[in-house]
C-alpha cells in the first residue's frame, strides 16, 4: 500500500517580524517543519508517511492531496489578517470539505475554530506562559487524544489570544484558568489544543528571546509531550483503509 503523504503546515510567523539569528541554536533553526520530521523519527513513525514540511507563511503553496496534515502555531494572530493567513483559511475550508484528519496546534487551532464558527480574542489577563497541566472534561479524560497523560501532565503554552467560544458542534475536551477551549474535537477527524505537545522546552524558550526573555524562564522539560501527535498519526493511521 501506498504510504500516507503527511504534511506539517508551519504559519510560524510573518516574513520579516522576527530576527532569524535567534533561532541559530535551535534544531532546524525557524524551520518548524525539520523539528516535525525529528519527532517523526523519534516516534519511529517517518517510514509510515511520506513527510511534506509546508511553509505557508512563507507563500509556500498547500495542497488538498494529503492524507493527513498538521497546522502549527505563529506568532501572528489570527486577526492580523494576512495574505497567507487567508490562504490558510481557504484551504481549511477546502481540508474539511474533504473529511480528511487535522491537528491543529496553538495558532493553527485560532485558525480551525475561527473557519468553523469559533470566536478568537486576545487574553485580557496577557499571555499563557510555561509548561502547565490542563484540566480535561469528561470528554476528554476518554478520548484517544489524551491517552496516555495523567491528569498532571503539562504541555507548552505560550499564548496571547485564545479560543473563547467553541465552533457549533465541537466538544471541549480540556481547559485551563480563563482558557475554557484548551482542546477541541471537531469530528471528522479534526481536533486542535492551544499548547505545543510538538516541540520542546528550548524552542519554546527562544520564542520569548524578542518578546520578553524574562518569560523563557517558565518553561521546564516535558517528557514525552509528543505523545500527544503520535496519539493524532496513530489515529490517522486507523482511518486508513487497507489496500
Amino acid at each position: 500500500m501506498q504510504k500516507p503523504r503527511l504534511a506539517y503546515i508551519a504559519q510560524f510567523a510573518h516574513p520579516g517580524s522576527y530576527d532569524k539569528s535567534k533561532w541559530a541554536r535551535v534544531l532546524g533553526g525557524d524551520d518548524e517543519t525539520i523539528g516535525f520530521a525529528a519527532l517523526l523519527e523519534a516516534a519511529g513513525l517517518r517510514d509510515e508517511f511520506e513527510y511534506v514540511g509546508v511553509a505557508a507563511h512563507e507563500g509556500e503553496e498547500i495542497s488538498l492531496d494529503y492524507d493527513v496534515a498538521v497546522l502549527g502555531g505563529s506568532f501572528a494572530s489570527v486577526h492580523d489578517n494576512h495574505p497567507w493567513q487567508r490562504e490558510i483559511q481557504s484551504w481549511l475550508i477546502g481540508w474539511r470539505l474533504t473529511g480528511k484528519p487535522l491537528l491543529g496546534i496553538c495558532g493553527g487551532h485560532q485558525q480551525m475554530a475561527t473557519v468553523l464558527g469559533g470566536q478568537v480574542l486576545k487574553r485580557p489577563e496577557g499571555p499563557v506562559v510555561g509548561s502547565l497541566p490542563v484540566t480535561r472534561t469528561q470528554a476528554g479524560r476518554a478520548h484517544w487524544l489524551f491517552a496516555g497523560f495523567d491528569d498532571e501532565a503539562p504541555f507548552f503554552f505560550g499564548n496571547f489570544d485564545h479560543v473563547a467560544t467553541a465552533p457549533p458542534g465541537a466538544t471541549v475536551l480540556a481547559t485551563r484558568p480563563a482558557l475554557p477551549c484548551a482542546a477541541l474535537d471537531y469530528g471528522g477527524g479534526w481536533v486542535s489544543v492551544q499548547f505545543h505537545p510538538e516541540t520542546t522546552c528550548d524552542r519554546m524558550a527562544t520564542c520569548w528571546a524578542e518578546l520578553d526573555p524574562a518569560q523563557s524562564r517558565r518553561y521546564s522539560f516535558i517528557p514525552n509531550c509528543q505523545q500527544m501527535v503520535e496519539n493524532f498519526l496513530r489515529y490517522s493511521l486507523g482511518l486508513r483503509s487497507p489496500a
